[in-house]
């Protein structure tokens, strides 16, 4: 047939080019996908940014975010986004505090998605086999205080660690556990009674030298087996830090 009748072949070609799928534009696809994953990360990290101003504010943030893509709201999330966000603005302020005290060496903070611990290690509250506060370290307490009084209301234990060298103190205290238990009561008690801290949510914990960071067999060891740990439950029931 080809070549009897030129005007078939003519029809037949511009047939076939109509089938054909023009891909220069494709990339447009997936370009536009991306920019709108880049415009939810940084609406995300917008959110956060302020998200410690107002927990209220932050919510509809992030809930509105969720409906204009189309899902369902989901409370766990921002309930955990904003607990997690709490929890790192909590740990800047007592980095920032232990800081300007220069107490680097001698105070640590940890956290994870169930507390916050802060630990003192000896002898930055307590003098040997002394059980009341140093005047010097109230200071630090206070301050401690303030930023848990405006980051959280959740449940606070103090823990009181010793060495394992037999305590050789007269009078009150007949042990190393005994003595734990005191020293974290005294913190308890300057908590609740000179900053405010509800006693509802204290609690006083001694364990001696029954549980050590490090092995006992030198005196570096021993030194930082003797500390105070105080453990902020971290949770849902966090408020702003202004």
């Amino acid at each position: 047939m080809n070549g009897q009748h030129p005007e078939w072949d003519e029809l037949l070609k511009m047939e076939s080019s109509d089938h054909k799928t023009d891909t220069s534009d494709l990339w447009i696809v997936p370009y536009a996908d991306f920019m709108s994953v880049l415009m939810i990360f940084f609406l995300l990290m917008y959110a956060f940014a302020y998200s410690y101003k107002s927990d209220n504010r932050f919510k509809r943030i992030v809930t509105n975010i969720q409906q204009e893509m189309g899902g369902k709201i989901d409370t766990e999330l921002v309930e955990r986004m904003i607990e997690q966000e709490r929890t790192g603005q909590m740990v800047s302020k007592f980095d920032e505090m232990i800081e300007k005290l220069k107490l680097n060496n001698m105070v640590s903070v940890n956290s994870n998605a169930e507390h916050i611990k802060i630990v003192f290690a000896n002898p930055v509250l307590f003098g040997p086999g002394e059980y009341r506060l140093k005047t010097e370290s109230r200071e630090l307490l206070r301050d401690m205080a303030q930023i848990i009084l405006k980051a959280t209301d959740n449940e606070i234990v103090v823990e009181g660690h010793t060495d394992n060298i037999p305590f050789t103190g007269t009078g009150r205290f007949k042990s190393n556990w005994e003595l734990s238990v005191a020293r974290a009561m005294e913190v308890v008690k300057y908590l609740v009674e000179e900053q405010g801290l509800a006693p509802a949510r204290m609690a006083a914990a001694g364990y001696g030298e029954f549980r050590p960071i490090l092995p006992n067999d030198t005196e570096e060891n021993r030194a930082q087996n003797r500390r105070i740990e105080i453990d902020i439950a971290t949770g849902r029931k966090t408020a702003a830090i202004q």
